[in-house]
């Protein structure tokens, strides 16, 4: 595919639209739309920014997992805490500030982190970190008045169970997936 042209189509508050067209194999147009979270983005620029964190807190064999009301599906989702990266931080210091403001659980260590990865490549250029890290604290209700989020600890066997009736994101669902399984295939 070749890029012909690139442009941004609306500016919101949160997510920016854009019209890409391409010259397909065929050597006729295929226009594609993207929203992002960037304005004045660029065919150079587009998918370069990590944009948010996704924590993958782990404490005493249970893993952290919040029950979050999302209103782009109007459902409420099983997830990771998560957030996007302030400016100015790290996503290790967005990971804290994000699992702290959820959750009021702190990171005691970090033991790995994934490299910023696409959200979901068929719509945004969003990219996001995963952090692998251990927790302590007592879980407390997220004061924020435009967020509907429950966080609870996981026991594998509690995991396994909410995979079968319950809607995960994506990146959770499969963290948890193999996080559960007592033998890997």
């Amino acid at each position: 595919m070749e890029l012909k042209d690139f442009k941004q189509t609306k500016k919101g508050k949160f997510l920016n639209s854009y019209e890409l067209t391409y010259k397909n194999k065929e050597g006729k147009d295929k226009v594609y739309e993207m929203v992002s979270r960037e304005s004045g983005l660029s065919a150079v620029s587009v998918g370069k920014k990590t944009a948010g964190v996704a924590i993958a807190g782990f404490k005493d064999g249970r893993i952290l997992l919040i029950r979050e009301f999302r209103m782009g599906v109007n459902d409420y989702v099983w997830a990771f805490p998560a957030g996007l990266i302030d400016e100015g931080e790290t996503p290790s210091q967005a990971a804290a500030r994000e699992l702290k403001e959820e959750t009021g659980m702190d990171i005691v260590k970090i033991n790995d982190m994934l490299k910023s990865a696409f959200s979901c490549t068929g719509v945004t250029d969003e990219k996001s970190v995963v952090v692998f890290c251990e927790i302590d604290g007592d879980i407390e209700e997220c004061k924020f008045a435009d967020e509907e989020i429950s966080a609870g600890l996981y026991t594998k066997e509690e995991v396994r169970k909410l995979l079968a009736e319950e809607c995960f994101s994506a990146r959770t669902q499969a963290v948890c997936y193999f996080w559960s399984k007592e033998t890997l295939p």
